[in-house]
């Protein structure tokens, strides 16, 4: 498995979306969007999605510098469509208009429909959190992959959910998807060709399995997490960031783009103040880091620690890649014909 520095896997990847049609900017951010997902340790939204995007330009599944424009919006909420382009592109506008009106007005809610996978959903609320925001996130996906509670056929996306808030040490950051794994981290172990750890999903018949294969080859299905709960918490996002805002929902056969999202940005400024509420949130991690640990376990840890202590040492070290999506990569690059040792001259050897 190579270990690849972050910048040698930026310059892959503005190299890689430019060749396929993207200007600049939209390289710059597609690529440092996917970088910054495996820097944080969440592989399945990093670099492995570079050969399966290069595959949706080829398929018209995404456009690249397809113009993002807000088609409707208020003092406090705004509609944006992606144009069916690249979602960070469209992720990206749609934070900093989220902080821009909620700085106005104290909330502000801001939807992207029609347009290609937004990648981590956390990159967005995080963005709203480093703003001294609590930003909320929910997506909805085109393509449903996930049983609901007691059935065996797709109809869920697995509508991932974050929230995120700022404190003096680092931020807090719940993001994760409402199926009982993203659907990036069943593909890795599909890449890999190694079971699951445990039943990730069931099979075209209803029965629980550990083999990917029953998923991407045979009708399979993901399971939610937490079985009823994490049923209904899907449902909840699906109608927030695909019903509300007028993408539909993936089993009804006419949703809008690849991704839909909505986020909430909440200014802390208009409720307790936004110095109190960071020290109260600070002090409030502080509370948990400082419980006793239970046997097996050799601290509590905050939701966003881990990707925040990734993040600190993969910019030290590099990030790891799988080697078989590291060989999808290459064959990319070859296939685009880019200068494959120009690209990888910074990368560290296997």
């Amino acid at each position: 498995m190579p270990t690849i520095k972050a910048s040698t896997l930026l310059n892959i990847g503005i190299a890689v979306f430019e060749a396929v049609g993207s200007p600049r900017y939209e390289a710059e951010i597609v690529s440092s969007s996917l970088v910054e997902a495996d820097l944080a340790g969440v592989h399945s939204h990093g670099v492995m999605r570079i050969p399966y995007y290069v595959e949706h330009v080829r398929e018209g599944l995404i456009k690249p510098g397809a113009r993002v424009e807000i088609v409707r919006e208020t003092s406090t909420t705004a509609i944006i469509d992606g144009g069916g382009g690249f979602g960070q592109v469209a992720g990206r506008r749609a934070s900093e208009i989220a902080v821009s009106k909620a700085l106005s007005h104290g909330i502000s809610a801001v939807a992207v429909v029609n347009t290609g996978h937004i990648g981590r959903l956390g990159e967005y609320t995080l963005y709203i959190a480093e703003n001294g925001m609590v930003g909320l996130g929910f997506c909805t996906t085109y393509r449903a992959s996930v049983a609901p509670y007691g059935g065996r056929g797709r109809r869920l996306s697995t509508a991932p959910i974050s929230i995120a808030a700022p404190s003096s040490r680092f931020p807090f950051l719940l993001d994760y998807a409402t199926s009982i794994v993203a659907e990036g981290k069943l593909r890795l172990k599909y890449l890999s060709r190694e079971p699951t750890p445990e039943a990730w999903i069931v099979d075209a018949q209803g029965r629980l399995s550990m083999d990917p294969s029953d998923f991407y080859e045979r009708g399979g299905a993901l399971l939610p997490f937490g079985g009823y709960k994490g049923y209904a918490l899907a449902m909840a996002v699906e109608i927030l960031s695909g019903i509300l805002v007028g993408a539909g929902f993936p089993c009804s056969g006419c949703y809008k783009g690849m991704n839909s999202i909505l986020l909430i940005a909440l200014d802390p400024s208009v409720f307790v103040g936004r110095d109190v509420f960071v020290n109260d949130v600070s002090k409030y991690i502080e509370a948990m880091k400082s419980t006793p640990p239970a046997e097996g376990f050799l601290e509590v840890l905050v939701p966003g620690e881990l990707e925040y202590r990734s993040r600190e040492e993969k910019l030290k070290t590099g990030v790891p890649v799988e080697d078989e999506v590291w060989a999808r990569i290459r064959r990319t690059i070859v296939e685009l014909g880019l200068d494959l040792d120009r690209l990888l001259s910074e990368a560290t050897p296997p």
